[in-house]
């Protein structure tokens, strides 16, 4: 049954009452407010009754009576309706909200590798081939296989692989007899940007800090010179921090989505970030930290 809540003004609200009833109105729950206010719940159907007899107060009063009315609002399932419609599009907002978040954690933006820096790229050439890679889907179910894979790498004791959200880690850990092959080579900047530190251990630099590096470029030579300026091959251990700019126009329905697209591309510390209106969408400004490193 759906009720209105209607408040009864006047002297002895209660004789009101009667008159109601007279008038074939079934009243409920009616209970006293003050001394001469008294709220009660009528059927619907019948509150334009109610009102007929006695003047709306939300509405011009043309004819005196001694009692006057105005509605409570709704009661009981009415009510209850009522509040869902007006929150229907808190509700459909956070039917969309954990939609995409659902939707977003099936993806892989992200790839961890601890305990041992030299067989990161052998253990992402293991993920590739198993289909795990940044910016796809997760193949779920294939972490068993995978883990079998690296430990079937030299020197390999322990591996795990888990899926926390967006981010799949994989800790790897070598036999504590075993020590593994170095990374051979001059070390390459993996990423464009301006030097902040570099710490070499062993080998040459060839950039400094302050100086700007493309992706591709050496950073540090695999060799040392002698005192007549002849290179002697080493391995080169190195640590070299950058300071990298991602700075595009996308197009997306507003900033936030602009800046969402913007941070997959950022994949070190953001330190700063911008997003202004452009002519077509928006310029997404977004400065990061990443630290490389080589046999470090």
């Amino acid at each position: 049954m759906l009720l209105e809540k209607i408040i009864l003004e006047g002297i002895s609200p209660e004789r009101a009452l009667s008159r109601l009833q007279r008038e074939g109105i079934c009243v409920y729950h009616a209970k006293k407010l003050k001394k001469n206010q008294i709220l009660f719940s009528v059927k619907r159907k019948d509150t334009e009754k109610v009102f007929a007899i006695y003047p709306n107060v939300c509405y011009n009063i043309t004819v005196y009576s001694p009692y006057t009315a105005r509605s409570a609002g709704p009661e009981g399932l009415l009510a209850l309706l009522d509040r869902c419609r007006k929150r229907v599009g808190v509700f459909s907002g956070i039917l969309l909200f954990a939609a995409a978040t659902l939707a977003a954690n099936q993806f892989v933006l992200r790839i961890d590798v601890e305990g041992a820096d030299a067989y990161r790229g052998e253990v992402l050439a293991v993920l590739e081939e198993s289909g795990i890679r940044t910016f796809a889907l997760y193949p779920s179910g294939r972490e068993r296989e995978v883990t079998a894979k690296i430990l079937a790498l030299k020197d390999v004791s322990y591996c795990s692989v888990e899926k926390s959200g967006t981010t799949v880690r994989v800790e790897v850990r070598l036999s504590a007899f075993s020590e593994p092959s170095p990374q051979e080579g001059d070390m390459l900047a993996a990423h464009s940007g301006t030097i902040l530190q570099m710490a070499v251990l062993r080998g040459t630099a060839l950039k400094a800090p302050g100086e700007e590096v493309a992706a591709g470029e050496p950073l540090v030579g695999a060799y040392l010179l002698d005192g007549e300026g002849e290179k002697i091959p080493v391995t080169a251990i190195a640590r070299v921090t950058l300071s990298c700019v991602y700075e595009e126009v996308i197009d997306a329905s507003d900033g936030q989505s602009a800046l969402a697209q913007g941070y997959l591309a950022a994949d070190g510390q953001i330190v700063e970030k911008s997003c202004e209106r452009a002519e077509d969408g928006y310029l997404v400004r977004i400065v990061y930290i990443v630290t490389e490193t080589i046999n470090f």
